[in-house]
């Protein structure tokens, strides 16, 4: 899916999820974006998993009719998407124009990404540059989207009566959205240190390393608010639609009294859970620590339905003793909505050579 001229009031960006999908009408330019609207709905069970479409005829209804309901019938549409099925490499390069690299790409893939590369499409960025043994390389960013995965979203777009333009993966958006901005909750610059931003989502946890502004290293781990759910209708005699009450009820996930009630046993599922989580997320922290001396995190942020949950930022801190926020706020963006929810709709409307 080609890009184009973005400024133009008439751009859906849709976020497709397993439990929520969310979606924005708006434009991009230079140093202006402008949100014309914002709405999410429930996804229909099963329709849509960890980036596949299962049942696009539920699917489509269910974006067709809230399409209707915020009166778009037409227009431009970005998507985007994340799944455990599309795989990212970081890998070094000797200093070459980005064309050489794509054709340099096929011959040396094998060695870092064993399948069959028929079933892909392989995309690239340049991250930046280092000094290897006295020698300057480049450090290339490979991303490897299954092209059934690709061609599914395109039919999705076309059956929707919109027109399919891009298709962002959604670290690629969230990338742009923190090069892009300034200030984050009135007070942090993301420009001025390492973040890693964390996007708690339903089916999977999306880690991405940013380095002033320079994508690092991109990950995503197969769990997330539904090992929550799975964990805690297992243990406690609950159904899935009480879940969320109970959930919005918790006053601090990082506190558990040690005294035995029901409040305090679902607290402790849930904790449990999350720190499950983030014991995976620790993984990719040492591994980004690991390839360089230098490497430091200095913050990070987490967006995403789970961080909602009141008290998961100083659970983030006592793990890792790193200063934790959730997003909530940007100098840059005046939002009615929840920003917070919204954060790969609006990335997705951002060029990269815009930003």
């Amino acid at each position: 899916m080609k890009p184009f001229s973005i400024w133009n009031n008439n751009v859906i960006s849709i976020d497709l999820g397993s439990y929520e999908t969310k979606a924005v009408q708006g434009s991009r330019r230079r140093n202006e974006i402008k949100i014309n609207k914002a709405f999410s709905f429930d996804t229909p069970k099963d329709a849509y998993m960890n980036g596949y479409i299962r049942n696009q005829h539920a699917l489509i209804d269910a974006i067709k009719d809230a399409l209707n309901r915020n009166s778009i019938k037409s227009g431009i549409c970005c998507l985007s998407i994340k799944s455990t099925a599309i795989i990212t490499r970081e890998i070094a390069f000797p200093v070459l124009e980005s064309k050489e690299i794509e054709g340099l790409l096929k011959y040396q893939l094998p060695e870092h990404l064993p399948m069959d590369y028929s079933k892909y499409i392989i995309q690239h960025k340049i991250i930046d540059k280092f000094i290897d043994i006295d020698k300057e390389k480049l450090n290339v960013l490979v991303v490897a989207i299954p092209k059934d995965m690709v061609d599914m979203h395109y039919d999705l777009v076309r059956e929707l009566g919109l027109k399919p333009s891009i298709l962002d993966y959604q670290p690629n958006c969230v990338w742009k959205f923190f090069k892009f901005i300034k200030t984050i909750n009135e007070s942090f610059e993301p420009s001025q240190t390492t973040i890693a931003a964390i996007d708690l989502g339903y089916d999977s946890t999306n880690v991405t390393i940013i380095n002033k502004g320079v994508i690092q290293t991109t990950r995503t781990i197969d769990m997330g608010g539904i090992t929550l759910d799975n964990n805690t209708t297992s243990l406690i005699a609950v159904t899935k639609d009480e879940l969320l009450p109970l959930k919005s009820d918790i006053e601090d996930v990082s506190l558990v009294d040690d005294r035995f009630s029901d409040y305090n046993r679902y607290i402790n599922i849930i904790k449990t859970s999350i720190e499950s989580i983030i014991s995976k997320i620790d993984r990719i922290f040492k591994f980004y620590l690991s390839k360089d001396i230098n490497n430091e995190i200095g913050k990070l942020v987490l967006y995403g339905g789970l961080s909602n949950i009141k008290g998961v930022d100083k659970l983030f801190f006592n793990y890792f003793g790193i200063p934790t926020i959730v997003l909530n706020s940007v100098d840059e963006i005046s939002f009615s909505s929840d920003l917070n929810k919204y954060i790969n709709c609006i990335g997705t409307l951002m060029r990269d050579d815009e930003v």
